[in-house]
């Protein structure tokens, strides 16, 4: 299962022109299972998840949007009390895009 919820958030990046840290989530996880159950990951297409749920770590993404637009070097999005809402916006945008791929996001705070 962590591998195809990982396989789908890396399509998910990839489509959203975003490159997957790779010091992001649990160091040496991947070349832990590629050396030890190599089968346990293999790449696929985000349109063949078509009608699934999949499970995203709402924490995660929220972070992964925080850090992006800090490391772009661009604005914030704000809302009018100067609170940082930039992070909404990125699960909005995956959200909907999950969805026009046919996929069924479950959030998991």
């Amino acid at each position: 299962m962590l591998g195809l919820v990982r396989l789908a958030v890396d399509a998910i990046l990839m489509a959203e022109g975003a490159e997957r840290e790779e010091h992001m989530g649990i160091k040496g996880l991947t070349k832990l299972l590629a050396d030890n159950a190599p089968k346990a990951m293999k790449e696929q297409k985000l349109e063949s998840y078509f009608g699934r749920n999949i499970t995203i770590d709402a924490s995660m993404s929220i972070y992964q949007f925080l850090i992006v637009v800090d490391h772009m070097g661009t604005e914030m999005l704000t809302n009018e009390a100067g609170e940082v809402t930039s992070h909404l916006q990125g699960m909005f945008t995956r959200t909907i895009r999950l969805l026009k791929a046919g996929l069924k996001p479950v959030l998991q705070i």
